[in-house]
């Protein structure tokens, strides 16, 4: 038997008829982080990650939690749930619910929007009942203090998002440039006005009197000129092959370590 959270036992000890509900609307609830999902990728171009499906999840409950709280009490019984979807196409709960021998309606449609200040899609809710206000938010207040909780899991997972762009822009460079040829990499140097490659002729070295420091030998002027190209071509492809590939090494295990921080607190 899978033994529940402290935070799962407080939940559900003080939800009485707010956590029945979310109870039986559990598949309803799937349905909505699937369709918030498919909004995301959309959206933001980029994967959902655990991290995203847990926030989504703990969001939609919170606000759902919000929608319903604010009218009912823990005490008021659940005569009717009937979760669906809307005639405009919104997931929708109805429910009929008994207090002191009378009988309330509640609906709450749950509207997908957009989040772009927090980078996730979320519901907005429109509660339609004839139960009269309660104002309560003990529950709502208890949700609340779960999302605060995960401030910095979401900062964890900022810099896992930051790492692995990193780690995509690394791999596209040595993709890019470790089939080039030297003869690429000569021409990308001389398009770079590169020294090495547009060093003077022999006939130019004598006129400006520096032959003498090659022992007045055009041969040792050649051999020295391409001893330096060779050594250019070298570094480039240092800096733009083996440092990029030492550069994803050092990322991932960077990447690793946070996702196992981030695992921990999920």
């Amino acid at each position: 038997m899978k033994l529940k959270s402290y935070s799962q036992y407080l939940f559900e000890s003080r939800g009485g008829l707010v956590q029945t509900i979310l109870d039986a609307s559990e598949d309803t609830i799937s349905k909505m982080v699937a369709q918030s999902e498919t909004f995301f990728i959309k959206e933001f171009k980029r994967p959902f990650s655990k991290f995203d499906l847990e926030m989504t999840r703990l969001y939609i409950i919170a606000d759902m939690v919000k929608s319903i709280e604010g009218y009912t009490q823990p005490t008021d019984k659940l005569v009717t749930l009937h979760t669906g979807t809307s005639r405009k196409g919104n997931l929708e709960i109805s429910a009929q619910i008994e207090r002191e021998g009378q009988v309330y309606r509640l609906s709450t449609e749950a509207i997908i929007a957009g989040g772009y200040n927090i980078q996730r899609a979320h519901y907005r809710y429109l509660t339609n009942t004839n139960l009269p206000r309660t104002g309560r938010s003990e529950l709502t207040k208890l949700y609340t203090a779960e999302i605060k909780k995960m401030t910095k899991a979401e900062k964890i997972n900022t810099e896992i998002q930051a790492l692995e762009r990193d780690i995509e822009r690394s791999k596209k460079i040595v993709a890019e440039n470790s089939p080039l040829t030297d003869e690429q990499i000569i021409q990308i140097l001389k398009d770079a006005n590169e020294y090495a490659f547009n060093m003077p002729s022999w006939e130019q070295i004598i006129k400006n009197g520096a032959a003498k420091n090659y022992n007045n030998s055009e041969e040792e002027y050649n051999a020295s000129t391409a001893k330096y190209q060779a050594s250019k071509i070298d570094f480039w492809k240092t800096q733009n092959i083996k440092w990029p590939s030492d550069r994803i090494k050092s990322l991932e295990k960077s990447l690793a370590k946070e996702r196992a921080k981030l695992e921990a607190l999920l």
